[in-house]
């Protein structure tokens, strides 16, 4: 029995024809320029489980995989990949594709570019979850039914040049006329980049909006002891680093979009992403722009924090120094006006060294209480406020 369902699996992130190179010398051979384990590079080419691999060339150049197991993988020079599985069973083929994703390839691609910039933590902690295609060519595109019990109801329903697109909230079901003329993976691919795109541009705004509360918190307070001054630099400095590797991430991003919508002009597929999937260029360059400026707008808040905080950290370091050198000149005065008593030159006995082990626990005694004293006081936060009398 024929096989009759295309199922497509299938996600985006930042890359180019240089990373391209790399990731073929892994898929080709196991090997890599790199400075990474010979053992663990083979280990994870035993797992990728490939029969055939081969670098292609189109509009974009991708690496194309055949798996052992019929999983065909298409890499390209952007950072899209798609896996594609042609099976019986929609659910059978969904597991395993998201099994040899998430076991195999997932962990190889993220192994290969474990060196350099890393992603931040915040980002990395976030569970990714890509929608599956099922594609497939049908006689009669109107009579095919979604079967909602399986794959969920169907919200939306678009039907164009004998293609029609059912959406579920977990499946997408491409259903294909076999007179229709169109390039359906062009179509799939697009979308895969659009959804992507968009999921990023989503988690950038929901992390500025943990940071964000998280500084307003501190600024709220309006007061802060001495003592917990260290705690909140270190909190900010972490912040400090997500919102920097995160803005040259975002910075990269607009290249891709241009990239993308050549594309699509060349593959003549723009109005069916706008049909199908209402994807327009034009409003993904605006919605990167506006996360752009909100990312901006963090960073200046997120450095005003930051200099808050550094200026009552150095007036405690300055307290502790203060402290220090009024015990010593009074160490000094004393000591000279002992020496000056003295009808002769000072000798070293035990009652000295009793002495000046007594002046040294009152000069730490005296310290420690000066610190103290300043870690507990309070000092007050000075945010630079906006003005709201405009």
């Amino acid at each position: 029995m024929s096989k009759k369902f295309t199922i497509t699996y299938g996600g985006w992130y930042q890359r180019t024809t240089l990373h391209l190179s790399e990731i073929y010398s892994l898929f080709a051979s196991g090997t890599s320029d790199l400075d990474l384990s010979k053992e663990k590079l083979k280990e994870f080419h035993k797992k990728l489980d490939i029969k055939k691999v081969s670098r292609e060339a189109g509009y974009l150049e991708y690496i194309k995989i055949i798996t052992v197991n019929g999983i065909e993988i298409r890499y390209y020079e952007d950072g899209l990949y798609v896996l594609e599985l042609k099976a019986d069973s929609i659910r059978g083929g969904k597991t395993q594709l998201e099994k040899y994703y998430n076991e195999a390839l997932l962990p190889a691609i993220n192994y290969i570019f474990s060196l350099g910039a890393p992603t931040p933590k915040i980002l990395a902690n976030i569970k990714t979850v890509h929608p599956i295609v099922v594609n497939m060519t049908l006689k009669d595109v109107d009579g095919y039914k979604v079967d909602a019990k399986k794959y969920g109801k169907v919200y939306s329903q678009i039907n164009f040049s004998d293609v029609t697109v059912y959406k579920t909230p977990t499946y997408i079901f491409v259903a294909i006329s076999s007179k229709a003329t169109v390039s359906t993976d062009a179509v799939i691919e697009a979308q895969i980049f659009f959804r992507e795109f968009k999921d990023q541009l989503e988690k950038y705004l929901g992390i500025h909006r943990d940071i964000w509360e998280q500084i307003s918190e501190i600024k709220e307070r309006k007061f802060i002891k001495g003592k917990e001054v260290g705690e909140i630099r270190n909190k900010l400095d972490s912040y400090k680093k997500t919102v920097s590797l995160i803005e040259n991430r975002i910075n990269q991003m607009g290249s891709y979009i241009d990239t993308r919508a050549s594309v699509a002009n060349h593959l003549k597929i723009k109005k069916y992403l706008l049909l199908f999937f209402q994807y327009k260029f034009e409003i993904l360059t605006d919605s990167l722009d506006y996360i752009t400026e909100l990312w901006k707008m963090t960073s200046d808040y997120l450095d005003n924090a930051i200099q808050v905080i550094v200026e009552i950290e150095n007036k405690t370091t300055s307290a502790g120094i203060e402290s220090l050198r009024i015990i010593t000149t009074i160490g000094v005065i004393a000591g000279m006006a002992a020496y000056l008593t003295e009808d002769s030159i000072p000798k070293l006995t035990g009652s000295s060294l009793i002495y000046f082990g007594v002046l040294i626990i009152v000069t730490w005694l005296v310290n420690m209480l000066v610190l103290k004293t300043y870690k507990a006081r309070k000092h007050k936060l000075g945010f630079t406020e906006r003005t709201s009398n405009i």
